[in-house]
């Protein structure tokens, strides 16, 4: 017999999920326990309106999954479904449905009420596994993550995953300055697969009441505030000061005495020495012994071909990689993406330096949720023969402002970076002036009393 929910939204946006920090503030066993008996007591005294307990056996409370992270603290509770209980999140029969149930502690015991749906076609997903939490996203999962609300029983996230990772909105409009999805019915059914009738755009992000996707903080309907920024201006300090390292001149001058025509890449890593502080000698005074020190060290050449090179990214203490851009060309699509999957993988992994007509450039990833959003918002138009470029949406864009800035590599990079910052990429890209120093190219427009615009560069304090 086939049974329905009522109608609610699609999931299409759960579109942040896989940036979730990972900051789980583990508490004791026995804190664990006591809010758990909580929740459990508070839940079972409420009313629910979710729809999902309609296709429930059990709530298994015995299996629940505590994380306390950036948005408080989250409970999880597997849900048995009826045999053969599935969704419409896709229509192919080959994924397989489970829930869990979702309670994000708010003041004074009260709880917050989701269900997150997991459809995947991988046939041992275990729905207990704590590595699969609120707060990350399991490197094994691959298919969609959904969220329903408790109050509407709306879908208020949906995206794909492969391999732990975002690889895309659930129906995002990329072509719009908004993203957008699809609203029709959703179905959770025990039977045959049904499809939608019914189909119209609906804008994300219009008050949903949850207060911000999972791991982001900030208002949900505004832009997120996204947490762990680096400052643009300290860090260009800091790439001056390793610019002057003998590590980086080394690596710098190696890649320019290769052959022009093609890529080449090395890395640099961080290498500490333990220091012998045993702390002040008797009677007070200076501790006695040396403190830890810090060295840069270089990883192997890596040469590519005329369009690419690989990134060595197991060496030890990885921060930073130098590449050159045969002919001159300026830094890519291909760069910034490159940049935002090696910091994804490495949260020391910052900085990726272009070297290129005899000029050096930087890509530093300052804000990862917010680069991960924009990726997932902005995924790259990829191609066999050509390598990735920006989606048309930000591909204009950028092609506006070089109308703007100019033709050369610092003015189609100011270009680059003005539609970044334009668009909340978390991404700053920098330029090494005569001096040697590293400078944020960041844009300040004036409209002029003629109504027309002038373009300059913000300097740092």
């Amino acid at each position: 017999m086939k049974k329905k929910l009522h109608r609610i939204t699609k999931g299409v946006l759960f579109c942040f999920l896989l940036v979730m920090l990972g900051c789980e503030n583990d508490k004791t066993v026995s804190d664990q326990d006591s809010e758990l008996v909580k929740a459990r007591e508070w839940f079972e005294n409420q009313n629910q309106n979710l729809e999902a307990l309609s296709f429930t056996k059990k709530i298994d409370w015995d299996n629940a999954i505590i994380t306390n992270g950036e948005r408080g603290l989250a409970i999880e509770v597997p849900l048995l479904l009826i045999d053969n209980t599935s969704t419409n999140v896709v229509e192919d029969k080959e994924y397989k449905t489970h829930m869990r149930l979702l309670l994000l502690a708010d003041t004074e015991n009260i709880y917050k009420v989701y269900n997150i749906v997991f459809t995947t076609k991988n046939e041992i997903f275990d729905n207990t596994k704590k590595e699969q939490n609120f707060y990350h996203i399991d490197e094994q999962y691959s298919g969609y993550i959904t969220l329903q609300d408790n109050n509407s029983n709306k879908i208020i996230y949906s995206g794909e995953y492969k391999d732990g990772t975002l690889i895309g909105l659930h129906n995002a409009n990329v072509e719009s300055n908004e993203t957008s999805r699809f609203r029709c019915r959703y179905w959770v059914y025990v039977g045959p697969t049904v499809t939608c009738s019914s189909w119209d755009w609906e804008t994300d992000y219009s008050g949903s009441g949850f207060g911000g996707p999972p791991g982001i903080s900030g208002p949900f309907g505004g832009p997120p505030v996204f947490q762990n920024q680096i400052d643009p201006c300290n860090t260009a300090k800091k790439l001056t000061t390793d610019s002057k390292n003998a590590a980086y001149l080394s690596a710098k001058n190696s890649i320019l005495d290769a052959d022009p025509e093609v890529e080449h890449s090395i890395t640099l890593g961080k290498e500490v020495t333990s220091g012998t502080i045993q702390g002040p000698p008797k009677g007070g005074g200076a501790p006695i012994g040396t403190p830890p020190t810090t060295t840069i060290t270089k990883a192997p050449m890596n040469n590519g071909g005329t369009n690419g090179v690989k990134t060595t990214t197991n060496w030890p203490g990885a921060f930073a990689a130098l590449h050159n851009h045969p002919n001159g060309t300026p830094l890519s699509s291909g760069d910034i993406y490159a940049a935002v999957t090696l910091n994804k993988n490495n949260s020391n992994f910052t900085t990726s330096y272009i070297l290129t007509g005899g000029e050096t450039y930087a890509i530093v990833v300052t804000d990862l949720t917010a680069a991960q959003a924009f990726v997932a918002a902005y995924p790259p138009d990829l191609s066999p023969l050509y390598p990735p470029e920006f989606p048309d949406f930000i591909f204009n864009q950028i092609t506006d402002a070089r109308s703007q800035f100019g033709e050369s590599n610092e003015a189609r990079t100011m270009g680059i970076a003005s539609v970044l910052d334009n668009n909340n990429a978390g991404i700053a890209l920098m330029k090494q002036d005569s001096n040697g120093d590293f400078k944020p190219l960041k844009i300040k427009e004036t409209t002029n009393s003629n109504g027309s615009k002038t373009y300059s560069l913000m300097p740092c304090n």
